[in-house]
């Protein structure tokens, strides 16, 4: 559903907290005032728990662009790397032809994941991180959450491998395999920041660069290579080019061509441009026509 937004009398104000993310910062503060009440200093860790829960809990509406074949970028961050790499096997994608997109979230980014391309959802899994491990410095490093989704659309493949913080529930899955997503959907929660790999095929044509700042759900990344353009991204060889088949002509048809005689021998019965006299001058013509009655009236 479109908004509206000549109605909205404040468009600009689009962020939105989650519930969750309400009671925890509530029950942060009351926390915060508790261990002020027994020692000053206190107050602030709670109060810090406090701003870390309405960061985890915030998320923006997002507007999805409306193109065909488009892959959008699924969550909000920095690009750091745009290189070809193996998938992880827990998304069970082939492993050539991929190309990487490493990007990377800050905690107070906006904690919504998006459906990078329109299709099915042909695997969804997550794994729980250890509490030990509080934040991601590396997507490499042990005892993180993680997350696998993978795309199908019209024969072409996209994969998500999201990663966080061990502690607290960092990660939730809103989509089941099967399910068919549009581009943008919010198929994800991802708090307080972390990593995403992108896997795309490497035939798409990368619209971004690292370094470059994403907003999730609506930077446009590029378009899926479908039966419609590959014919224009396809350069062939001349050797390659060959000329079109032909249909069998008839044995009748070949015979009359045969015979028939050949187009230069068409026009032998018409004499040469130098064989064909011009006409007669008519002064000549009443000349002659003179001298004749002239002799005829002598001869009387």
């Amino acid at each position: 559903m479109q908004d509206d937004f000549d109605r909205r009398s404040m468009p600009w104000l689009n962020f939105v907290i989650d519930w969750e993310g309400v009671a925890a910062a509530a029950a942060s503060f009351l926390a915060a005032l508790l261990l002020g009440w027994i020692w000053a200093p206190l107050f602030w860790i709670g109060f810090a728990a406090m701003v870390l829960s309405l960061a985890a809990g915030r998320w923006q509406r997002r507007t999805p662009p409306d193109i065909a074949d488009g892959v959008v970028a699924p969550c909000d961050g920095l690009v750091l790397s745009i290189e070809r790499a193996e998938p992880p096997t827990a998304l069970r994608m082939a492993p050539e032809s991929l190309v990487r997109i490493r990007i990377t979230s800050s905690p107070l980014s906006s904690n919504r994941i998006y459906t990078p391309i329109t299709g099915g959802v042909d695997l969804i899994t997550a794994t729980q991180g250890e509490p030990s491990v509080p934040v991601a410095f590396r997507p490499e490093d042990d005892g993180l959450t993680r997350a696998y989704i993978t795309f199908e659309s019209a024969g072409e493949q996209a994969g998500l491998a999201l990663a966080s913080g061990g502690l607290g529930p960092r990660i939730d899955l809103n989509a089941e395999v099967g399910d068919i997503v549009r581009l943008g959907r919010a198929v994800a929660i991802r708090r307080l920041g972390g990593w995403c790999d992108l896997y795309l095929p490497a035939s798409l044509n990368v619209m971004i660069w690292p370094g470059q700042t994403l907003i999730g759900g609506e930077t446009v990344i590029g378009r899926l290579r479908t039966e419609s353009t590959a014919g224009y991204a396809y350069e062939a060889d001349d050797a390659e080019i060959s000329e079109p088949a032909r249909a069998p002509v008839p044995a009748a048809a070949q015979a009359a061509a045969e015979e028939a005689p050949a187009e230069e021998d068409m026009f032998d019965d018409y004499p040469e441009p130098d064989e064909v006299s011009a006409p007669e001058d008519p002064a000549a013509i009443f000349a002659r026509l003179r001298e004749a009655a002239r002799k005829h009236g002598e001869g009387d």
